[in-house]
């Protein structure tokens, strides 16, 4: 028989370890380089410095006072990878994972040639490192990044793109946001949906957006085949369809290279800007992978 302090000893292990469980959630970031992660993170916890590379793994922490819990904290530990991809699923059994854990993509909107490289790897990589963990529930979060870019693209590739993230989203019962730096709408709307998830009940369901000619906003379990306009699709069937209008190529042509300098021709700073965003639209249908930012700083 167990003496009072020992039962005592015990009761407080297991307060604790209870507390820890329900008072704590994970949040891994993965996903393209230079595409927002470390400026949206900071701005989630309020984190003043000026952002700067990420090597390949960086962690953080936010506190909130739980005032359901009198004075227990809310801690969100928050983890971002920024290696190299190939390699991602090397570095993920090392993460520790503390209460409800949000595995997040960021894919570069405005690098369609490489997006689904970007969203297939990180997607295999989860699956290979937690499906056979059953103590491990993951969450899947699509950001999409760089909307400011992507907005101006023609109607049919933000179609085809809305189609393929939205596809994936049902198959693996993701949530999708679309973000940019930028737009402070957007801005506010990504920290909702971490503010959620680190320290609400999960991901906000009060707003939605399924047009693709808008940003989007689709809380898992909110999107159908039916509302896609596709039919049910495995995940390799969704990676068909988008292959087939955009294969996989980040090699800079030489014709590319060579007529990247002719489209500085107009005397007029807003008409070549233009001419550059219509370019950028025809280099990611064919073979090129250079985001429209880069070919603008070119420009100028």
């Amino acid at each position: 028989m167990l003496s009072i302090p020992e039962i005592a000893t015990r009761l407080v292990d297991e307060t604790l370890t209870k507390v820890s469980e329900d008072n704590s959630c994970t949040i891994c970031f993965v996903g393209s380089s230079s595409v927002g992660k470390s400026t949206l993170l900071n701005s989630f916890l309020d984190k003043n410095d000026t952002p700067r590379e990420t090597l390949v793994m960086e962690y953080s922490f936010g506190r909130k006072t739980n005032q359901k819990q009198g004075m227990e904290k809310t801690i969100c530990h928050v983890w971002e990878y920024g290696g190299k991809l190939d390699i991602l699923k090397n570095i993920l059994p090392s993460i520790p994972v503390n209460g409800k854990y949000y595995y997040c993509v960021m894919v570069d909107l405005a690098k369609i040639k490489s997006l689904w490289n970007t969203l297939e790897s990180c997607i295999q990589a989860m699956v290979n490192t937690y499906a056979e963990q059953k103590s491990v529930l993951v969450e899947l979060i699509i950001f999409g990044g760089k909307y400011d870019l992507f907005k101006n693209y023609d109607a049919e590739i933000k179609k085809l793109i809305c189609t393929t993230l939205r596809s994936v989203a049902l198959l693996f019962n993701a949530s999708i946001v679309f973000y940019s730096s930028k737009e402070p709408s957007l801005v506010r709307r990504a920290k909702e949906l971490l503010h959620g998830i680190g320290f609400g009940n999960g991901v906000p369901n009060k707003e939605r957006m399924f047009n693709f000619s808008k940003p989007l906003i689709i809380p898992k379990g909110t999107d159908s085949w039916d509302n896609i306009g596709v039919t049910a699709s495995t995940l390799e069937q969704v990676k068909a369809r988008h292959l087939s209008r955009i294969p996989l190529d980040t090699e800079l042509s030489s014709v590319g290279e060579r007529t990247i300098g002719a489209h500085h021709a107009h005397p007029e700073p807003s008409l070549d800007s233009k001419v550059a965003m219509k370019y950028e639209e025809l280099r990611n249908l064919d073979s090129l992978d250079i985001s429209l930012g880069d070919y603008l700083i070119d420009l100028h």
